[in-house]
């Protein structure tokens, strides 16, 4: 990767790329600011293109590289996850931007899929928001599959484990059925894991889980 600060000093071309991905975050901020996650959306992309220009230009091959060289003097791992997060927001809104959810996120998770999520810190995030995409277009298998990779590999993943039992259970996504069976299962197999990590948060879940569980058995 070239030393940014090397480019800085003999390339407008990249002070005005700097520039231009700065304006647009702050556009996108007030967006979102304002309650206007589409909006905030259409800036997102903007930036989103501007820093694979960036990463092209540095011959950077992944924003956590970028991030790591400070070539920017935003916080871009923090970024994405507020991206990711616009995404859904926005396909609440219209469906259409589920599959430009599912084009960012796979595209993040694929540049670090050499990664763990304990080595890059919104790595678990979107790979959460990527897995609901999937649920989100009725490939609930496609999302289990990437659950089982993500966990083969990093079984102390706690938010791993938490995340893909939500979604059986927790959220409420109509091209999902509800299967408590199987969110108590790995719940439970998220809490064998030695030295799991966020396991404060996994015993909270799992108790959350089983008072909603009673709630459904009860008769009606």
């Amino acid at each position: 990767m070239i030393d940014p600060d090397t480019l800085y000093f003999s390339s407008e071309k990249y002070r005005n790329l700097l520039d231009v991905i700065g304006d647009e975050i702050t556009d996108e901020d007030l967006a979102q600011r304002r309650g206007n996650p589409i909006e905030a959306c259409r800036h997102g992309f903007k930036v989103w293109d501007h820093i694979q220009e960036l990463m092209n230009m540095l011959r950077a091959k992944s924003v956590f590289e970028l991030d790591q060289s400070q070539a920017t003097i935003y916080d871009l791992l923090y970024w994405a996850s507020e991206f990711a997060d616009e995404l859904h927001d926005a396909s609440l809104k219209d469906k259409s931007f589920v599959p430009k959810q599912l084009d960012f996120c796979e595209h993040y998770v694929e540049m670090h899929g050499d990664m763990l999520n304990k080595d890059v810190r919104n790595l678990g995030n979107i790979r959460i928001s990527l897995a609901e995409t999937y649920y989100r277009m009725g490939k609930a298998k496609g999302a289990d599959a990437f659950f089982h990779k993500w966990l083969s590999v990093e079984p102390d993943w706690g938010w791993g484990w938490i995340g893909w039992s939500d979604f059986y259970w927790l959220w409420e996504i109509p091209e999902l059925k509800k299967d408590f069976n199987k969110a108590e299962r790995i719940l439970k197999k998220g809490l064998s894991v030695p030295n799991v990590t966020d396991m404060n948060h996994l015993k909270e879940r799992f108790s959350d889980f089983l008072k909603k569980k009673r709630t459904q058995n009860q008769p009606t």
